[in-house]
């Protein structure tokens, strides 16, 4: 009787050593035996657990009877997974080593089952996986925005990504307008509601040129003056590159844990996203601006012959399709040699820029106004009736004929223009041959004493 007691008392030792949740377990299911740390991750006494069912304490009790049932028909089971729930309702996510042992006859007197605690284990994996799908999105939006030839590609993709990011968040994008002084919602999603367009001054992010996070944990982060919403988290992520501000993504995550580790995952991902979209705009941007520089008369402002190459056999072949006409207008202004002449480039310039914005505020719907070359323009409408643009045109030329044009302290002489104008299909089928035939047309009109409109043919 004391052998026994004393071998009682040594398996009660061993049982009680292990720091990981130990159960023996009859043939029938119940519990016979546990230790102290089956006591803490389920959170019912040693009392209470001996004689219970061993499948109560899951989440899933038929699955941990499959498992003992089959450590019994197969002597041993190995890494089998179960979830055992505390009675506060926390889950804690194991893997079960169990084996039967025998009595002194030889005779299977139960299951010995261990328990490893594999939820921290689980954690992790789910978060490097979720961190690798984060980085494969990264780049998948890195490649498309690359791909973009103009900003308005650009603001739907990044809309998608952040949303597939931060799912369940609301947020919004924002740039800088052409002078800097406001930033402009671009597109959003979620149910937040954002301002339009507001001061940059107004974001603490814009500010301080990097992310801005308030109303979460215990930050101290003041609120920026263009948040709506009263209580709830959000990001502020400037874009810049080399100290020049793009925009912003206003972010309203839904944080698991707001006071844990999610913030930094969050802060992570928000950085790493807005790394690749501010490099992108940035590339997008210069794109743009170099190409408006290739497209643009320096002096006026209007597009330049390039660009009306370009776009002129494009609206041909429209109108062709859509079986509607279109009016090719070549303008020159008199006299200029006299002005350069008799007042210098300099003068000559100023009547330049005055005439190409005066043209360029003629303009209607999809109209082009070009600087062709020195003092000839050329004006491109489409989707007229040739009487309404001829008196459109009309107008124009008298328009000139008023402009008042000072350089320094001097008046400089009145203005006039001569106009030549050419209409597909009637006059031509082909940019070259409406050019041309706006060209001759032009040239009849400066023939015939100039400050007039000549229609070819």
């Amino acid at each position: 009787m004391l052998v026994k007691s004393a071998k009682t008392s040594y398996a009660r030792s061993l049982i009680e050593a292990s720091l990981d949740p130990l159960v023996t377990i009859s043939a029938d299911g119940k519990i016979m035996d546990v230790n102290s740390a089956t006591e803490k991750v389920t959170g019912v006494p040693r009392k209470e657990l001996i004689g219970s069912d061993f499948s109560n304490y899951f989440t899933d009790p038929q699955k941990a009877r499959d498992g003992y049932r089959l450590a019994f028909s197969q002597g041993k089971v190995t890494d089998y997974p179960l979830a055992i729930c505390h009675v506060s309702g926390k889950i804690t996510e194991v893997l079960y080593n169990a084996s039967v042992y025998r009595d002194e006859d030889d005779n299977i007197a139960g299951i010995f089952a261990a328990a490893r605690d594999i939820t921290a284990l689980n954690k992790a994996q789910r978060e490097l996986e979720a961190a690798i799908l984060h980085m494969q999105l990264v780049r998948e939006m890195t490649d498309l925005l690359q791909s973009c030839q103009k900003m308005d590609e650009a603001y739907p993709i990044m809309k998608a990504a952040f949303v597939r990011l931060f799912p369940e968040s609301s947020g919004g994008l924002y740039m800088l307008d052409a002078a800097g002084n406001s930033l402009v919602l671009e597109d959003s999603w979620g149910d937040t509601r954002l301002e339009a367009v507001f001061n940059p001054d107004e974001c603490w992010g814009m500010r301080r040129g990097r992310i801005h996070i308030a109303r979460c944990g215990n930050s101290i982060n003041p609120s920026c003056g263009h948040v709506c919403s009263e209580s709830v988290p959000y990001l502020c992520i400037p874009l810049l590159a080399h100290t020049r501000g793009l925009g912003l993504i206003y972010i309203e995550p839904r944080f698991a844990d707001p006071n844990g580790d999610d913030i930094e995952r969050t802060l992570s991902i928000a950085e790493a996203a807005a790394d690749s979209a501010r490099l992108a705009l940035a590339n997008l941007t210069l794109r743009e601006e170099l190409h408006e520089l290739s497209i643009r008369d320096p002096l006026t402002g209007l597009f330049n012959r390039r660009f009306l190459e370009e776009v002129l056999d494009r609206e041909i072949l429209r109108m062709g399709r859509s079986n509607k006409m279109l009016a090719v207008a070549m303008i020159d202004i008199d006299h200029f040699k006299v002005f350069n002449d008799n007042y210098g480039h300099d003068a000559g310039d100023e009547v330049l820029t005055k005439t190409g914005q005066l043209m360029n505020g003629f303009r209607e719907g999809s109209d082009i106004v070009c600087r062709y070359g020195g003092e000839e323009f050329v004006v491109v409408t489409s989707e007229v009736d040739p009487d309404k643009i001829l008196r459109r045109l009309e107008r124009l030329r008298m328009e000139v004929e008023h402009l008042h044009v000072k350089f320094g302290n001097q008046q400089l002489p009145e203005l006039s223009v001569s106009i030549g104008v050419a209409i597909f299909p009637d006059h031509g089928s082909n940019r070259t041959e409406l050019l041309n035939r706006a060209d001759q047309a032009l040239y009849v009109a400066k023939e015939a004493g100039r400050n007039r409109l000549i229609v070819a043919g």
